[in-house]
């Protein structure tokens, strides 16, 4: 009968406005959830086979409830060098455990809620509780494992940890050192060396001292009335600690003959372009650098004047921060100003967003509708770029939703006022067989 169909359609379409009321209430509630995308519903009608010429069979309507994935947010800035945003397409890959690399052991999701802060023991956990996954990578910045690593799987990922990052120390690998040697004491009889100590950062991070001795090498005094003349030669000694592990004979110009400018080096017996190698007695190799082709190294007048020194390497120092870049990279910067790369954060992209299946947390399964995924670098290909520091805001329109719980209050009740006639009609009908 008709007005049963009538009332079926009724009951139905309350069903698809509390479904549509319901996602309303959600889309409001989680509109300050970072990451957060809103559900739409759409309606779709349903048709019975028994309607016939002169009679009507009403089927009613369903509600179709789709994630608006691929509609992106606002981003907006954080003060927390953790909280991460994608510019563009893509989700950030999370762990549902800690230990994310027994594959087994954890679930993998998508996600594009990116406040992230480190758990008891440093784990950067979001506010849905899922880890942050990435490439840890080696000292060289390379992914730890060589080679490119797997782009369609989430094998090789890692819970992204501060708690790893604990400090550092960085030997030291090259001095630089400028000084002016007194011309003069290469034409004195011999004299008491120059002598200037130089600290050096050991590969552990202690701190120990090389000390570069000048030692001048006069000519002979001639016979009278003859006057004696410069010889221009030195002999550098480094010693480490008391025993010496380098010499070197070093010759300057004097202005006369020689292709090179006037108190400059002439010829060093030992290193190319200024450049002297030195194996300490630890077994430590550093470069010592008196400048291109020496020309930190002058010899003019009468004063030993010491110049600059310069050197790498750096003593332990604990973490002080990190900071994310655009390519998804976190580097770790230290307090005695050391930077670290440590891990590669992907963006993975499907190929229809708005087919993932939604999971507790704010974060996505992949499904069939969806497609494959696949890892990109940040910034590559169709993924989109990191934002460190910053948030993406949740993607609800506050008004549109409000005007949406206006139009859904009215449609319920002209459902309601639906079932309530038919009722009404069937009661007609009863009193009509009394």
């Amino acid at each position: 009968m008709s007005i049963y169909s009538a009332m079926n359609s009724g009951v139905s379409g309350l069903a698809a406005q509390s479904a549509k009321f319901s996602a309303i209430s959600d889309n409001i509630a989680n509109s300050g959830t970072v990451g957060y995308k809103r559900t739409n519903v759409q309606f779709a009608t349903l048709v019975t086979n028994n309607s016939s010429a002169g009679t009507y069979s009403a089927g009613g309507v369903e509600a179709s409830l789709r994630t608006e994935v691929s509609r992106g947010g606002i981003v907006t800035r954080s003060t927390v060098a953790t909280d991460l945003a994608i510019s563009g397409n893509g989700f950030f890959v999370v762990g549902t455990n800690i230990d994310s690399n027994n594959i087994q052991g954890t679930t993998h999701l998508l996600t594009r809620g990116g406040s992230f802060r480190p758990d008891a023991n440093g784990n950067l956990m979001n506010t849905g509780g899922y880890y942050l996954q990435g490439w840890p990578l080696d000292n060289t910045g390379q992914v730890i494992g060589g080679g490119d690593p797997s782009r369609t799987s989430f094998e090789g990922l890692q819970t992204v940890s501060l708690g790893s990052l604990t400090g550092t120390a960085q030997a030291t690998t090259e001095i630089t050192f400028a000084a002016n040697l007194p011309a003069s004491k290469t034409v004195e009889a011999p004299g008491q060396p120059f002598s200037t100590s130089i600290d050096y950062y050991s590969p552990l991070g202690f701190t120990s001292k090389l000390e570069l001795e000048w030692v001048p090498n006069p000519n002979p005094a001639p016979p009278p009335p003859a006057v004696a003349t410069p010889s221009n030669m030195w002999t550098l000694n480094v010693k480490d600690g008391n025993t010496t592990i380098q010499t070197v004979q070093i010759e300057f110009n004097d202005g006369i003959g020689a292709n090179v400018p006037a108190g400059r080096i002439k010829s060093m017996d030992t290193g190319t372009n200024g450049v002297i190698p030195l194996t300490l007695n630890s077994g430590q190799e550093i470069q010592l650098n008196l400048g291109e082709n020496g020309a930190g190294l002058t010899q003019w007048g009468d004063q030993y004047a010491p110049g600059t020194i310069n050197k790498d390497g750096a003593g332990y120092a604990p973490l002080d921060r990190v900071e994310i870049g655009s390519d998804g990279v976190l580097t770790a910067i230290y307090r005695n100003g050391l930077r670290q790369a440590a891990y590669k954060l992907p963006v993975a992209n499907v190929t229809n967003p708005d087919g993932l299946i939604r999971a507790d947390g704010n974060a996505f399964q992949v499904s069939r509708a969806s497609g494959d995924f696949y890892l990109w670098d940040a910034g590559a290909g169709s993924a989109g770029t990191i934002d460190g520091g910053a948030l993406e805001a949740s993607n609800v329109d506050i008004a549109e939703e409000l005007t949406s719980i206006i139009e859904t209050q009215r449609a319920y009740s002209s459902n309601a006022k639906i079932i309530q006639t038919a009722d009404e009609m069937m009661d007609e009908i009863t009193r009509l067989m009394r």
